[in-house]
């Protein structure tokens, strides 16, 4: 009997640590990419995250790009265009890149596993939106080649900005 209510406390406090995960995060959402492949002329140079929901206006939030690429990508970066529209239609832009090597230009930063690198970063942080409802968030590739070889996906999280600042 013992054994059965320890194994329910265990549940439950999993299930509410899971829980309590991410709770800042209002989306998230990866895009494959045909054929490992982000065009740049043709049709899919322009990636589409849509029906992202802003519950309240004016808070700041964080919106990371997420890539997954094989160490045979052909750039040493990635840069692209940003565009934010808002429910009304306005759209900001701003421009990006992502670098994809060390500081040496010898090794991959981000978490690789095999054949697999993971690079998350912040492109905009302490962003407002100024009306609620749904956003769309757009990626265009910027890349100086014609296409981007190597790239399996593109991911792109908006999580709540963290405003508490530590002091002494």
């Amino acid at each position: 009997m013992k054994t059965k209510g320890l194994f329910f406390s265990l549940v439950a406090g999993t299930l509410l640590l899971l829980s309590s995960c991410g709770k800042d995060e209002v989306f998230k959402q990866y895009k494959e990419l045909p054929n490992q492949t982000w065009e740049r002329i043709e049709e899919g140079k322009k990636l589409t995250f849509d029906n992202i929901e802003i519950t309240k206006e004016n808070e700041s939030y964080d919106i990371v790009v997420m890539l997954r690429h094989t160490p045979y990508i052909n750039e040493d970066q990635v840069k692209f265009k940003m565009l934010i529209t808002s429910p009304s239609g306005t759209t900001r832009e701003s421009v990006h890149q992502i670098k994809l090597k060390d500081r040496d230009n010898k090794g991959w930063r981000g978490d690789a596993l095999g054949d697999l690198i993971d690079i998350e970063e912040v492109c905009k942080q302490y962003v407002t939106f100024s009306e609620k409802g749904l956003y769309t968030i757009e990626l265009v590739n910027m890349g100086t080649k014609y296409e981007t070889v190597g790239l399996l996906e593109v991911g792109l999280k908006v999580v709540k900005s963290d405003l508490n600042i530590k002091t002494k």
